[in-house]
């Protein structure tokens, strides 16, 4: 019945021969069996088949057409007895004869047979031939079998589509495409240069449509899906997914990922095969379409994911499988929960639901999935795509299996919740406990026994189970140009976007330990340039939180700040050595005859002048400290001679008392241009409490878009801090502060009155805030591992003597330091390097239920005890 279903569907006299495989048999005269197949109705069915003493080592490869690799599909020795070329064929039954024609000429051309079977002369024409006649792959494969020296064995054959041969003798897997695989061969590179785990590949002999890759691993995880070890591979799949995803693409950088339609165009073919499923069809049509998130969150994908597409070494003993992720053909720039609705699509039609619950336990350890709804969406899309496959692998109940697909897209998308039960009831049998799939969309933490014990159980995290999606939506990486490039620092959503400034990954510091992040009230801090990552400089860029994708400017260029172009081009040798995008930069210069070094401040046009401003309101802090001289200005840049010293950023040697000295002077400094500054502000312009109480309030919305994770913490922080802030009056003698002062604002030279860095954030205010700001980043730098605990503690006791020589009452430096530091955590929640952190820092400041709002000793120093040496 399901023969005569697809002859009809066809549309073509005699393919009921080629559609069952007794038929197919009796026409060449020797047992076959039909491996998969394609119709076009009224125009053409074309089937590959293999001799049946040999199909079985290939009877377990069930991926989807087009895009498998089932010389990944069996372990080793399988593979080693796949069949050989010889084995292979197709049958072609084609209306056309003008394509009868060409496939007869392109077979002549390389020297292989065609036979063309009996049948009526205006046809359909009925030909057939082995690989080295395939109608589109013959000549590419007849130049690879003729070069081998050995005998390889086919693992993965689509007529006119692609074939996978494994040279078992040299253990490679060469791959034969119609079409050029440059774009795989790029997108391959691509998660190389993430980390990814996948199969790195090369041309063969510089020929485009050719790749060879190592076989790697002793099977996929659809082949040893009841193998003990299973899920937890099934959860380093979903780990290495997170890392791809949480990898932000340029735009342009990636092919799109090829997905097909938004809605499948398989839903069509489904209606003609099964008519009577046609009303239920255009039912789920419109319920995906209302289903699917208009502008879901993009990025690098995999495209196609599914269990046969994740390799393991079931012979590596370590605590975790090793995995590989193959098949990249369709790998690129695509909406994240693809990947993920594919995979569980795949895991619900194979009856393997577990290994959908360990992936999304993985993924959540690093990132987060996708809300309830889009999720369920997107696996029922994944559902209807592959709706089919059953037909196109020739499985004798195609229509019971179809149907079963149909059934559970529907149950999944009219119930979103559906998903997460059929996940939440899915168990190990004799393996273990059963996959919990309930909790708080948040990253579950791995624990011991999950790490050492492969029979541990995996427990993911419920998809929407929170009110929002949290997802920190500022990228740890971002690929651009072929390479891999850090996010240093972001900054909030400007109207055009998230800035980010990237910075090439630097090969000696691989984990990013070097600090370059401001605190949030200066608009770019001078950075050091003695690290390999400042000299290569930032790139600018913006993130589209919506949807996550990456616009990277070109080297040395802003849309908004015009003059950074002009400057570099003006200076060829010249370096970036910040970079906020649409806000301002900062270029070095370095010395050339009698000048020596420079740097140039960039802003938006006609904007130079309020730099110029600012140095010229911030003159009592010139003589006490070096300030930036003018050396020239423009419209939208001003330069000035370098400052020579180092930061105390980079903590400076303990011996000799130089530490304590540097700290000591720059207080000295600071108390000497309080006393030399303005003290009548004009009414209202004083920043005192109220003031850095609502800057709290501004910075604690803006982090929540980007790390909602963190949200509750920083709220707890953020609210015991504004209650000690309004504990505070306005301040009895106000003066010009820096309002930013942080220990890279700040350089030591010796014999040299301490440089000081960003002067353009002065205003009048409470003096009491500066020293604060400097003793929380005390605090910060240790927490972070950039100052050890002795430099720490010095700077502390410098700070807390230079408090009580200023008359500041200990509760009033307690209170704006709770400020800084609960502001710290919502600043660096825009720094992926240090978003963890952050988060640890406010769960410190957070205070107990019932207890008063005062953080640890190391944090927040307790105003009675207090140690001042002098």
């Amino acid at each position: 019945m399901s023969t005569a279903r697809l002859a009809a569907h066809a549309d073509l006299p005699g393919v009921e021969q080629l559609l069952e495989p007794g038929a197919l048999s009796a026409l060449h005269g020797e047992d076959l069996s039909l491996l998969r197949g394609r119709l076009k109705p009224g125009a053409s069915a074309l089937v590959a088949h293999c001799q049946v003493a040999t199909a079985d080592a290939d009877a377990d490869a069930d991926a989807e057409a087009d895009s498998d690799l089932e010389a990944d599909a069996a372990d080793e020795a399988d593979a080693a007895r796949g069949p050989s070329p010889e084995d292979i064929g197709w049958t072609l039954l084609i209306a056309s004869p003008h394509k009868r024609d060409g496939v007869l000429r392109r077979a002549a051309r390389s020297g292989a047979e065609v036979h063309e079977h009996t049948g009526p002369a205006e046809g359909p024409f009925l030909l057939s031939g082995g690989l080295e006649a395939d109608p589109r792959l013959g000549r590419l494969v007849h130049r690879v079998l003729r070069s081998l020296r050995q005998t390889p064995r086919v693992l993965s054959y689509n007529p006119a589509r692609h074939l996978v041969l494994h040279l078992p003798q040299t253990g490679q897997v060469v791959r034969i495409a119609t079409r050029p695989l440059d774009g795989l061969l790029h997108v391959t590179r691509c998660w190389t240069a993430l980390g990814v785990p996948t199969i790195a590949q090369r041309s063969w002999r510089r020929r485009s449509s050719v790749l060879v890759s190592e076989h790697w691993g002793t099977g996929d995880l659809a082949h040893h899906a009841q193998h003990p070890r299973a899920l937890r591979a099934a959860e380093a799949a979903g780990a290495a997914l997170s890392q791809l995803h949480d990898a932000a693409v340029a735009v342009d950088e990636l092919p799109e990922a090829r997905l097909g339609e938004r809605i499948p165009a398989t839903l069509p073919e489904i209606a003609a095969l099964l008519p009577e499923q046609a009303p239920a069809v255009h039912r789920l049509e419109r319920l995906l379409r209302d289903r699917l998130p208009e502008r879901p969150r993009t990025g690098l994908i995999h495209g196609d994911l599914s269990p046969d597409q994740v390799l393991l070494d079931l012979q590596d003993t370590g605590s975790l499988p090793q995995i590989r992720v193959i098949d990249l053909d369709r790998s690129g720039h695509g909406p994240l929960g693809a990947d993920l609705g594919s995979w569980l699509a795949a895991c619900l039609s194979a009856d393997t639901p577990e290994l959908g619950a360990a992936l999304l336990a993985g993924y959540a350890r690093a990132g987060t999935p996708p809300e309830a709804e889009e999720l369920a969406a997107w696996t029922a899309r994944a559902l209807l795509a592959g709706a089919v496959d059953p037909v196109r692998r020739f499985r004798v109940d195609w229509p019971i299996l179809v149907g079963r697909r149909l059934e559970l897209a529907a149950a999944i998308l009219e119930d979103p919740a559906h998903l997460t039960r059929l996940l939440s009831a899915a168990h190990r049998g004799d393996r273990g406990a059963p996959v919990a799939a309930t909790g708080p969309t948040a990253p579950v933490a791995a624990t011991d026994s999950a790490a050492t014990d492969p029979a541990a159980p995996v427990v993911p995290a419920a998809p929407g189970a929170a009110t929002d999606p949290a997802v920190a939506v500022v990228p740890e990486r971002v690929l651009a140009d072929g390479a891999v490039w850090a996010v240093d620092r972001a900054w909030p959503h400007d109207g055009r976007g998230i800035p980010l400034e990237l910075r090439a990954e630097d090969p000696e510091d691989p984990e990013g330990t070097a600090d370059t992040a401001d605190t949030g009230n200066a608009e770019d801090p001078a950075e050091s340039t003695d690290s390999a990552t400042a000299r290569r400089g930032p790139r600018g860029a913006r993130l589209d939180p919506e949807t996550g994708e990456v616009t990277v400017f070109a080297p040395g260029t802003d849309p908004r700040l015009p003059g950074l172009a002009r400057c570099l081009d003006a200076h060829p040798d010249a370096e970036v050595v910040s970079h906020r995008p649409g806000k301002r930069a900062v270029v070095r210069v370095p010395a050339a005859g009698e000048q020596g070094e420079r740097y140039v401040k960039i802003v938006r046009p006609g904007r130079a002048q309020r730099l110029r401003d600012a140095l010229t309101s911030a003159a009592s802090f010139n003589g006490p400290f070096r300030l930036q001289q003018e050396i020239t200005a423009d419209e939208d840049s001003v330069t000035t001679a370098a400052l020579a010293g180092r930061t105390l950023h980079e903590g400076l040697p303990l011996e000799d008392g130089v530490w304590r000295r540097a700290w000591r002077e720059t207080l000295t400094a600071w108390a000497q241009a309080l006393a030399a500054g303005p003290v009548t502000p004009p009414e209202g312009a004083v920043h005192g409490p109220a003031e850095e109480s609502a800057v709290l309030e501004s910075w604690r919305d803006r982090a929540r878009l980007v790390d909602p994770l963190g949200s509750d913490l920083r709220e707890r922080a953020i609210e015991a801090a504004r209650r000690e802030l309004g504990r505070l009056t306005a301040p009895e003698r106000p003066a010009l502060i820096h309002r930013d002062l942080h220990d890279k604002q700040i350089l030591h030279a010796p014999g040299l009155a301490p440089g000081l860095l960003d002067v353009d954030t002065a205003v009048l205010g409470d003096p009491a805030l500066d020293l604060a700001n400097l003793r929380a980043h005390a605090s910060w730098r240790e927490l972070q591992g950039i100052w050890n605990a002795e430099h720490a503690r010095i700077a502390r006791e410098e700070i807390d003597a230079a408090a009580l020589r200023a008359r500041i009452p200990a509760a009033t430096l307690a209170a704006y330091e709770s400020g800084t530091l609960a502001r710290l955590t919502c600043v660096y929640a825009f720094r992926p390097r240090w978003r963890a952190l952050a988060r640890e820092l406010a769960a410190d400041l957070r205070p107990a239920p019932g207890a008063p709002p005062v953080a640890p000793d190391d944090l927040l120093h307790i105003p009675d005890e207090r140690t001042v040496t002098t």
